[in-house]
């Protein structure tokens, strides 16, 4: 078989070559013969290229997952939970404070180190960095703030007083301006989240 296969060309032409010189019954005969001929080169090449193909398929590498971005490679990203299940104010308030500078771009040392400054005061929290890295995969580079910042509001209206919401924004205000000056679409979201936190009907009133 692998000598047809291999010389399948050369055979064809020769019997092609005797068709033509040939006339009548021996003529119709060897017609046959040539047909048949064809059909068995494309067979045995059709043969021939299945276990090809199969080994190609194994030599192209598996696709890489959609969730591995380069800013989606932690395993915690995949495990997020919706941030209206977040129950302590104090958490939401670095999600917001990230999310805030990362709708605007990289975060840079200086915001950072706002961030962990205002963590420790006033918001109290001991284990500040443990805490940065849990509100930093609950962020997304270039995710609009204000969705952000809705889903989180209920939270502060109903666990802090009004001079807590306040202090919220003045936190969100040097986190913005901690690198340069910020950029009118952090004001413009500061502003929002102002409105819907110090509205005089906003929460219980206090």
């Amino acid at each position: 078989m692998d000598f047809l296969r291999k010389n399948a060309v050369w055979i064809i032409a020769l019997l092609i070559a005797s068709l033509v010189a040939l006339e009548g019954p021996r003529a119709i005969l060897l017609a046959a013969i040539v047909a048949g001929a064809v059909g068995l080169f494309w067979l045995l090449r059709r043969k021939a290229r299945k276990p090809a193909a199969r080994e190609h398929l194994r030599s192209v590498p598996a696709p890489v997952p959609l969730n591995r971005g380069s800013d989606s490679v932690r395993p915690q990203a995949l495990q997020r939970v919706s941030l209206r299940e977040i129950e302590d104010p104090r958490l939401a308030a670095v999600i917001l404070m990230i999310q805030l500078v990362r709708t605007n771009g990289l975060l840079t040392r200086a915001e950072r180190e706002v961030i962990l400054s205002r963590m420790a005061d006033p918001l109290g929290i001991q284990d500040r960095e443990r805490v940065y890295d849990i509100a930093l995969q609950l962020t997304d580079s270039g995710r609009v703030f204000t969705p952000v910042a809705e889903d989180l509001a209920p939270l502060f209206l109903t666990r802090l007083d009004r001079a807590e919401r306040k202090q919220l924004i003045d936190m969100l205000g040097e986190v913005a301006n901690a690198y340069g000056e910020a950029s009118d679409l952090q004001r413009e979201a500061i502003v929002r989240l102002k409105r819907r936190l110090l509205a005089p009907d906003a929460a219980t009133g206090n």
